[in-house]
């Protein structure tokens, strides 16, 4: 699996948009949204097992690979990172930013097609997933747009399939 992982670029930029990989001290700033019992369930991930600052870092670099801190401008607005990574297959994907004014002003839109080109260029996955609680219209729309397509709704959670191929 790292051999995948290894060929994506560090940083992947374009305009104003960046994704850099994650850092330690980006902790304090992802902290509390990854640690939301909806966004994990949602997510179909499991609470991490310690409130632990360095065991709650851990979890969050053993579970997403590759985990990325979306940049505006130079200032930290969201997340976007893989789990559950079947190299040269399939992964599940969590993307967020953060601020709600900073919502629906395409940040998550150019965030998600810079991850995409970097997978494509790098045959890192050939179909991702995103799980979705089936009232959370908004994202739900929001990946329909990026072309993703529902394929099964169970515990109150949307399963929604992007194919590269």
């Amino acid at each position: 699996m790292f051999m995948f992982i290894a060929k994506m670029p560090g940083c992947l930029e374009d305009d104003n948009i960046r994704l850099r990989p994650l850092r330690i001290f980006d902790g304090p700033f992802i902290t509390d949204v990854l640690r939301d019992k909806d966004i994990l369930k949602s997510n179909g991930l499991s609470k991490p097992m310690s409130s632990l600052w360095f065991s709650f870092w851990w979890w969050i670099k053993k579970t997403f690979m590759p985990c990325y801190c979306i940049e505006c401008d130079s200032k930290r607005i969201g997340f976007i990172g893989l789990y559950n990574l079947s190299p040269g297959k399939s992964a599940e994907m969590s993307l967020a930013i953060f601020n709600e004014i900073l919502r629906r002003h395409g940040y998550g839109t150019r965030a998600f097609r810079l991850l995409v080109q970097g997978l494509k260029r790098y045959s890192v996955v050939k179909n991702l997933l995103v799980k979705v609680e089936t009232d959370n219209h908004a994202a739900i729309s929001f990946w329909r747009k990026l072309g993703f397509i529902e394929t099964e709704i169970s515990d109150g959670v949307v399963n929604i399939s992007l194919d590269f191929t």
